[in-house]
């Protein structure tokens, strides 16, 4: 991704035109190069980022729940946790803090 230095130009017109700054780091991730000094966000560059989003969700969904044992650099094991172990542990940790 670049490190861009915004101009007050491109403030001000970000501005008047609704552009966040994250919107302008996803468009440059994303986008595809139309030039030296250009992007644009094509309909398949949209189309594929979506597309992975929504496998992201799914696999989000998928693996809700999951708890993961992890030794330095070692995974040590993994697995589901049951909805009403996942409260107790939650309810467990609010009170350490």
């Amino acid at each position: 991704m670049l490190d861009l230095h915004m101009t007050n130009h491109a403030e001000a017109r970000m501005r008047q035109r609704g552009f966040r700054k994250t919107d302008v780091d996803l468009v440059l991730s994303v986008a595809t190069r139309v030039g030296d000094d250009a992007f644009l966000l094509t309909d398949q560059d949209a189309a594929r980022e979506i597309e992975r989003r929504k496998h992201e969700i799914q696999q989000l969904e998928r693996l809700r729940g999951s708890k993961m044992i992890v030794v330095g650099d070692a995974l040590i094991t993994l697995y589901h946790m049951a909805r009403k172990t996942q409260r107790m542990h939650r309810s467990t940790q609010r009170s350490k803090s």
